[in-house]
């Protein structure tokens, strides 16, 4: 992330990721498979900001000072990949996502819905089939509509309040 002085014109990298290992770094296309390769969220006007990275070899979010660029706290972490955000409250200072491969002899390309705090706090797992969900909320995040299925299975459909 480059930031750019208005009155000179100097830039100057605030957000830099160079990890030792392969990472994927392109454009998402719109769909839960690429939704995860990169993703940046501005709090607060830029104060702070929300940012996916490999550099612990794990698609995982940081959250990082928006004046000085410096990592203010990990958000997630684990051996495990945080696959798309799909809210921030920044009010509750929560986040809505979706990770995989979390459940070690469980399928991990099965995607699963969470909520977490900015701090790293508060880890919540908001969707229970063994299955691969894929979620959309409301507008005002009051509704969570989960479309999940597996091989073996029919498609089910479920509506939730509050996400979870």
């Amino acid at each position: 992330m480059i930031e750019v002085d208005g009155a000179t014109g100097k830039p100057r990298a605030l957000i830099s990721d160079e990890p030792k290992t392969f990472f994927s770094y392109r454009p998402a296309n719109g769909s839960l498979a690429d939704a995860g390769r990169r993703y940046r969220y501005d709090v607060n006007d830029g104060k702070e900001v929300i940012w996916m990275s490999e550099r612990d070899g794990w698609s995982h979010l940081y959250l990082y000072d928006g004046a000085t660029g410096a990592v203010k706290n990990q958000i997630t972490k684990g051996e495990w990949v945080v696959r798309g955000v799909q809210r921030v409250d920044e009010a509750k200072r929560e986040i809505w996502f979706s990770a995989g491969g979390m459940y070690p002899g469980k399928d991990p390309y099965f995607a699963y819905y969470y909520r977490i705090n900015f701090d790293g706090s508060g880890l919540t797992r908001l969707t229970d089939a063994e299955a691969n969900h894929n979620g959309v909320y409301s507008t005002d995040g009051q509704f969570f509509v989960d479309n999940y299925s597996r091989l073996d299975s029919p498609p089910v459909l479920e509506i939730t309040k509050d996400g979870g």
